[in-house]
């Protein structure tokens, strides 16, 4: 079992490629806890140093309107579509709390804090519920500019992958115009990072 890999991708694209391609051909094979088979690795850590470049990969079955629309939740909290959760919702409204407004806040009074994380995971209803987030938290910190981490305990990487940092580059643009800083890197840990059977075809044709 391989556990443990990180890239330092340029872009976006640059990561999810590289990323398939590690998963693709030094994941191990498993079949999760509802009965699909998956390739899967361990820990993958990408920093991607642009998120703003090179945004969309080619390859990836998301366009430009489904991003924006996705984003646009993401950021907002709206839950238009009344999914039985979104990851907006649960950084606007975590038991009552706008995180994304605490992370202004706090940025704003403590440019230095340590402190500036957002959470979605809630034991209350996930630990009884069979749709759960898939990312756990969204971590902001204001150095030279505003770097932003992630951490995911499942990720399916070619299905969701390029738009979730899609969407985490949204915000984090949001958020550091809110606050008057730079936009910096995207640093995302995955920590089962995994390619679904029913999209072996896809990613094989893609790396081949």
């Amino acid at each position: 079992m391989t556990v443990g890999r990180f890239i330092r991708a340029s872009t976006i694209s640059d990561g999810w490629y590289r990323g398939l391609d590690l998963i693709w051909y030094h994941g191990d094979m498993l079949k999760d806890e509802r009965g699909s088979k998956t390739k899967e690795l361990l820990n993958l850590v990408i920093v991607i140093k642009n998120p703003y470049k090179d945004m969309i990969p080619k390859d990836s079955p998301w366009n430009e309107e489904r991003l924006d629309e996705y984003a646009k939740q993401f950021v907002t909290g709206k839950n238009v579509q009344d999914f039985t959760y979104t990851y907006g919702q649960r950084l606007r409204d975590w038991n009552g709390i706008d995180q994304i407004e605490y992370a202004v806040r706090k940025l704003k009074e403590v440019p230095n804090s340590r402190r500036v994380i957002c959470i979605t995971w809630m034991p209350s209803k996930d630990t009884t519920s069979n749709e759960v987030p898939c990312m756990m938290l969204v971590d902001f910190k204001l150095r030279d500019s505003l770097n932003l981490t992630t951490v995911f305990r499942s990720h399916d990487f070619y299905g969701a992958a390029p738009n979730n940092w899609y969407a985490l580059a949204k915000l984090l643009e949001y958020v550091a115009k809110r606050i008057g800083a730079k936009p910096g890197t995207i640093t995302s840990h995955s920590i089962s990072a995994h390619i679904y059977e029913h999209d072996w075809d896809n990613v094989s044709a893609i790396l081949e």
